[in-house]
């Protein structure tokens, strides 16, 4: 693998964002210098690791973080054009044109969070590639939240409520990261979407969920306690039932004696 120069490196990313107004043009040049810094031991296959399940050309992490860089201040100015260039690096199968990508939809986000929606919902489907839906959610969903919650939450209910288990998953792992962000207080909307997939608990979601529920015990348990037992008070669901046994080590003693006591009626299956 060529050696990476930092001086180069700018150099390169530079000129990407000189053709930042010509997609077809960036993406031309994109493959050519994904192409030169390219690791093709890895490419062709290292037997020591699992092959990847989209293909990548292994560069360095150092190359598309300069790229990103250059490319923030065209994407501040033109929103539009980011989305623009974003659709012409989609076509591309290998990894690295996806992640700059979903980069570029989050750029876009900061000034235009509705048309960067657009784009999210589109890409972020269930056929897609789990590291490519993780980058989306990372780098398209995170901005997008930052820049219009509302627009961001619009999606993920539509996700979550879908009657599609698959969509319904990528909205788990959207709410699992928002949980997971101590800077993000506002819990009772994660509470309200996800009061309809508790209240329909089954063996499909069973797992997914208990994630978030361990993750919202430890960060507010006295609120999660009153949201179970409201879910389970309403549908009385044997699978929810099982859900709540299974994380009750997460609450304080009294909190779990106060859980079996709502569910003690409801014998396990």
């Amino acid at each position: 693998m060529p050696a990476v120069e930092l001086s180069r490196v700018k150099k390169q990313a530079d000129e990407l964002a000189g053709c930042f107004s010509q997609p077809a043009s960036f993406r031309r040049l994109l493959l050519d210098r994904l192409e030169f810094y390219a690791d093709r031991v890895t490419r062709k296959g290292d037997m020591a690791r699992p092959a990847p399940l989209i293909p990548s050309y292994g560069v360095p992490p150092l190359f598309l973080q300069m790229v990103e860089q250059a490319l923030q201040k065209p994407a501040d100015e033109s929103p539009m054009g980011a989305l623009a260039l974003a659709e012409e690096l989609w076509k591309e199968m290998y990894l690295e044109p996806k992640i700059l990508s979903a980069s570029l939809i989050g750029m876009a986000a900061r000034k235009e969070p509705r048309a960067a929606s657009n784009y999210l919902v589109r890409y972020c489907t269930p056929q897609e590639n789990s590291l490519v839906q993780e980058a989306l959610l990372q780098r398209s969903g995170n901005p997008l939240r930052e820049a219009s919650l509302q627009v961001w939450f619009d999606i993920v209910e539509r996700w979550v409520n879908s009657e599609t288990l698959s969509q319904q998953l990528i909205g788990f792992r959207a709410l699992q990261g928002l949980i997971e962000d101590r800077e993000f207080e506002n819990l009772p909307v994660v509470f309200r979407l996800l009061t309809t997939p508790l209240e329909m608990t089954n063996r499909s979601t069973f797992h997914e969920l208990e994630k978030m529920i361990i993750l919202l015990a430890r960060r507010t348990a006295v609120e999660t306690v009153f949201f179970l037992r409201q879910c389970y008070n309403r549908t009385g669901n044997v699978m929810l039932a099982r859900l709540i046994r299974k994380c009750l080590p997460e609450f304080p003693i009294e909190m779990q004696n106060s859980l079996r006591k709502v569910i003690q009626d409801q014998p396990e299956k």
